[in-house]
């Protein structure tokens, strides 16, 4: 008797998840670094805490990778189901990403838990109370969904949600708008509704942790005594002009040896702190919000003046690989990480996001100046460009035809390894291309030929055409003409996440390869670059965009054209929120156009027919013949 009534109280006396999870969590081979026993890094008990505890109603983590969040989440969603019952739905951004987290995270850790053969009793079964999609437990109930649909967000009353990876989500559902509203219905009627959202994030404008982090009502960081003067502070990365953040050694001759020089400076006193000291900081550490309330448990907090305050409702946490006691090469490997990324928008903004955990800014700027453009024209030829417009670098050649009423405007462009370019020529045709006088004259320039400064000639590779508008049937002619699979009649798509080139497997009825392209991937794609700068020696800068110093094809209006687009935001009567590429600066687009079109014709060579961009070859003598040209494009025809 006495017995039972001591199980009783333990059942009615929950321990806070850090503490349950230290206890009954496991770490399964293969999924984990170190299996075994699961014992909570400094960095891990106040966001363990706060998910577990039923007195928070919303937790959203905006966070880097590298902190074992996903262990967190299983950790969590076990004890909440140990403890007090709590029937969850876990949201993974797609279906396959839902089964892969229920195979090698829950069944994995479940299975090495003996705790949870107690409230799970088909724990090893193989039945419909155990699949990968629902688990039927000691009074409670898990599913797991992916968030891409909006099926999956009904007929369900859950006690807790868990969103992960939420800027994986759908950005919005035709219907129902944002994935967030219908996912959150499922806790109507919960006694302690509990909302748990977290995620690595993207881009700025486009991210659902973005909004959500916005809704909280406080922000907590991460605070961490000096080891020298004890002044708390957050771990920020810092630049080049800070006096605090990572620094290392500039003078050093290789990546890998400026990289081993890496360490902290304090804020306050200046002094070099090291990843050695990591671990001693973080446990005399503390969460601190915006407001100066603090917490170091997740349970307990306390104002600025240290009074007990009660637990807010809707907390933020940003939390940062910087901060992790767990990474393989310490601070050492997240500055080499770093100096490998260059200026490439590329490889920065994955760093951003994954190691960060911050938003990218990049694809949101304001305005593009083309002033600021004009100055970096360059000369890469010798004696009249005409004569040697391609760069050495450059391994081939791909076009992009704009449509318009009253001419035709042809761009070629020059494509090197890293997708590196250069802008080769500028073709204007003016007429109506119902005409057979400018099909004509059309049809010739597509088989022009340049040369480099070594000699060697190249034709371009692959033309895509603008066919949108009441020209279609002409463009179509073209393509026929021509050889299909030489020029790629395309039309844009308006809509932000569609793919590059979607290149058809076969042609449609007016028996053309017609490709649908993404315009708003290109255009964010395109000004990205924009912002990396030619090399002073010449050497290669993957992404570059290289302009000619030649007023002819590369003046103020091609600029102007370049940067007549802007990103804008649209929100809609029912709070949906869309970013729109507009024209917003020019009247006129065709360069910006041009390039779009050329580098899907890039993107069609490498997905659809296997190119490589690589460094080019040294020159070989090669015959030129316009003669040979034609040759191939007719045995294009009709492929």
């Amino acid at each position: 008797m006495v017995q039972r009534g001591l199980s009783v109280m333990m059942k009615v006396l929950p321990v806070s998840g850090s503490e349950w999870c230290d206890k009954h969590f496991r770490l399964p081979a293969g999924s984990s670094q170190t299996a075994g026993q699961w014992t909570t890094m400094p960095l891990q008990v106040v966001p363990l805490n706060m998910m577990c505890n039923r007195n928070i109603r919303a937790v959203t983590f905006q966070k880097s990778a590298r902190i074992g969040y996903s262990k967190m989440l299983v950790g969590a969603v076990s004890c909440l189901q140990a403890q007090y019952g709590t029937s969850i739905v876990i949201y993974q951004p797609t279906e396959d990403d839902a089964k892969d987290f229920t195979v090698d995270e829950i069944d994995a850790a479940w299975e090495e838990m003996p705790i949870m053969r107690k409230i799970f009793p088909y724990l090893f079964a193989n039945n419909e109370k155990n699949t990968t999609k629902k688990k039927f437990g000691a009074g409670w109930i898990l599913d797991i969904k992916g968030a891409h649909t909006p099926k999956n967000m009904r007929r369900l009353t859950k006690g807790a949600l868990f969103g992960d990876e939420v800027d994986g989500w759908i950005w919005r559902f035709a219907k129902e708008g944002s994935p967030i509203k219908p996912a959150r219905k499922r806790l109507d009627g919960a006694a302690f509704p509990m909302e748990r959202w977290g995620t690595t994030p993207t881009v700025s404008g486009e991210s659902h942790i973005e909004v959500l982090m916005s809704e909280m009502d406080l922000t907590f960081r991460f605070y961490l005594p000096c080891p020298h003067c004890t002044h708390l502070q957050t771990l920020v990365w810092g630049g080049k002009d800070s006096k605090h953040g990572f620094h290392w050694d500039n003078s050093k001759s290789s990546i890998t040896a400026k990289a081993r020089t890496a360490h902290y400076r304090c804020i306050e006193c200046e002094e070099n702190i090291y990843y050695s000291q990591l671990l001693s900081m973080e446990k005399a550490g503390r969460w601190i919000a915006e407001d100066g309330t603090w917490t170091k448990d997740g349970e307990r907090f306390f104002s600025d003046s240290n009074d007990p305050v009660a637990t807010p409702q809707k907390v933020g946490l940003h939390c940062w690989a910087g901060y992790s006691t767990n990474l393989s090469f310490g601070w050492i490997g997240l500055v080499e990480e770093f100096l490998s990324c260059g200026s490439d928008p590329a490889k920065l903004q994955p760093f951003v996001n994954l190691v960060l955990g911050e938003l990218w800014e990049g694809d949101n700027t304001s305005k593009l100046e083309w002033e600021n453009l004009k100055p970096r024209r360059e000369i890469w030829w010798v004696g009249n460009r005409a004569d040697n417009p391609i760069h050495n670098r450059a391994s081939i050649l791909t076009g992009g035809i704009d449509t318009q009423d009253d001419r035709i405007e042809m761009f070629v462009w020059a494509w090197g390894a890293g997708e590196e370019c250069w802008l080769v020529d500028h073709i204007v045709l003016l007429g109506d291309l119902a005409s057979d006088e400018l099909k004509k004259a059309a049809g010739e320039k597509l088989y022009n030929q340049y040369k480099k400064v070594n000699g060697e000639t190249m034709d371009v590779r692959l033309w895509c055409w603008d066919a949108m508008g009441h020209k279609t049937d002409d463009v179509y002619e073209m393509s026929r003409r021509h050889g299909s699979l030489w020029v790629i009649p395309i039309q844009g798509e308006n809509q932000y996440g569609k793919p590059i080139a979607n290149f058809p497997r076969k042609k449609n009825t007016k028996k053309v390869y017609l490709t649908r392209l993404g315009t708003d991937g290109l255009k964010a794609r395109l000004y990205g670059r924009l912002g990396l700068s030619p090399s002073t020696d010449d050497t290669a800068v993957p992404g570059c965009i290289h302009f000619p110093v030649d007023e002819d094809i590369c003046g103020d209006e091609f600029f102007k054209q370049l940067c007549s687009a802007s990103k804008k935001l649209e929100i809609n009567k029912s709070g949906q929120r869309n970013w729109r590429w507009v024209k917003q600066y020019h009247s006129f687009d065709e360069a910006l156009d041009g390039w779009n079109y050329a580098h899907a014709a890039l993107n069609i060579l490498m997905q659809r027919f296997g190119f490589v961009l690589t460094e080019p070859e040294p020159a070989v003598q090669q015959q030129s013949a316009v003669s040979s040209i034609r040759a191939a494009a007719e045995r294009l025809k009709g492929g």
